[in-house]
């Protein structure tokens, strides 16, 4: 329809110009033919002109929604706490896991990173407990530690040895829900509390696993917990791997 209308519009508009400028050119036209051609002319261009504007607002339709979009993604809260009962609220892990990679500095050694990353997970997310694991010519090695006690052992291990050394040799996520009662309580002033899930999590670089995070809560889901470290370790590792020796 779009062809054809402008196919009417470009031949009866030159058509009509030109017997009205020169009538010995074209010929005298019947009243019909005429009148025929300025319906066919009008039709055509209103059409043109109705295509026209419906494609004007479908585009800008669609700039206000990507603006909208960018202007959530841009000022969303991360966390973004989403209410199920007044006590147990959702995370809203995709928002949590890209606010944490984009706060991560990327050229910065591992060791400053791993502190950067306990802070902020402390901060986003409250666990209760962390360390972070870097991968040494010996074996892993605790470069940072959150809210943890100096009596608690190991801070260094093999790859395969225990829970921490498995998740490095497998490169897969490990979630634990089913913690002992006395397994690291922490305390404060106020008193002591123990979480109810264990998260330990391998970041791997070109198939080797180069750091290890172990954290513990209990303020989420363990599933939501376990997907956004999910999204975080892979998007975490695309921003840093430009700059890993």
């Amino acid at each position: 329809m779009t062809w054809v209308s402008a196919a009417v519009f470009l031949t009866a508009g030159p058509g009509l110009m030109a017997t009205a400028w020169n009538g010995a050119v074209t010929g005298k036209l019947s009243l019909f033919l005429m009148v025929l051609l300025w319906v066919l002319m009008s039709a055509s261009g209103i059409f043109l002109f109705m295509l026209a504007v419906k494609k004007a607002h479908r585009l800008w339709i669609d700039e206000e929604r990507r603006k909208k979009l960018s202007d959530a993604a841009e000022n969303e809260p991360s966390p973004e706490y989403k209410s199920s009962t007044r006590e147990n609220k959702s995370l809203d892990f995709t928002a949590a896991a890209r606010k944490l990679v984009r706060r991560i500095p990327e050229n910065v050694p591992l060791e400053e990173m791993g502190k950067e990353l306990l802070k902020y997970l402390a901060r986003e997310l409250e666990v209760m407990s962390a360390v972070f694991y870097i991968r040494k010519k010996t074996g892993f090695e605790a470069v940072a530690t959150y809210a943890v006690s100096t009596l608690t052992e190991p801070y260094t291990f093999r790859e395969g040895e225990g829970l921490t050394g498995q998740v490095a040799a497998n490169q897969q996520i490990m979630m634990l829900t089913q913690l002992p009662e006395d397994y690291l309580k922490v305390c404060s002033g106020l008193g002591k509390a123990a979480p109810s899930y264990l998260a330990i999590v391998p970041l791997v670089h070109k198939h080797l696993t180069i750091a290890v995070v172990e954290c513990s809560g209990y303020r989420y889901e363990p599933h939501e917990i376990e997907s956004m470290f999910r999204i975080f370790s892979r998007d975490l590792m695309e921003k840093i791997s430009p700059n890993l020796k």
